[in-house]
């Protein structure tokens, strides 16, 4: 079996639509950064757009892995983003060398978040690789959560 399932299928996949602001700010902080830093990826509830991010400055953060700060999350969604009509779309976080897809560790913590948010129909979880400064989309969906589609960045 192989660990980072990956589909091939040529099921309908969303993209991931990123407004150019947020791209920049994404490759200015995660991209400049070394690998195993990320953020949050925010915009309008009730839509997919990614109009806003989070850079998490105070993650934990090692060469191997990127631990988001649920504490600090959380309370900057109850206090900021949920009464600004913002909701979470998914997570961006970096890579070291060429590997560009999410780890399983990756996947079980998307898994457990899209069964907190069952109105979330998919979760963008690009991968940045510093090294090439590109970033990679994927997304996860809430009908297939063990399994990462490469899909298309579209920026507004």
């Amino acid at each position: 079996m192989n660990p980072f399932p990956i589909s091939k299928t040529t099921d309908p996949v969303p993209p991931i639509c990123m407004s150019r602001r947020v791209h920049c700010a994404i490759m200015c902080s995660i991209g400049a950064q070394r690998p195993e830093t990320g953020g949050i990826l925010l915009g309008p509830a009730g839509s997919n757009d990614i109009t806003d991010f989070y850079f998490d400055a105070t993650a934990s953060c090692s060469g191997a892995t990127y631990t988001p700060d649920h504490i600090t999350l959380r309370r900057k969604m109850k206090e900021d983003w949920l009464p600004a009509g913002l909701d979470m779309k998914g997570f961006v976080h970096s890579h070291p060398g060429g590997f560009d897809r999410l780890s399983c560790g990756d996947l079980v913590y998307i898994r457990r978040l899209l069964e907190k948010n069952p109105d979330m129909p998919f979760f963008a979880a690009p991968i940045v690789i510093p090294q090439a400064f590109r970033l990679r989309a994927i997304v996860v969906l809430a009908s297939q959560l063990d399994i990462q589609r490469p899909t298309q960045l579209q920026l507004f």
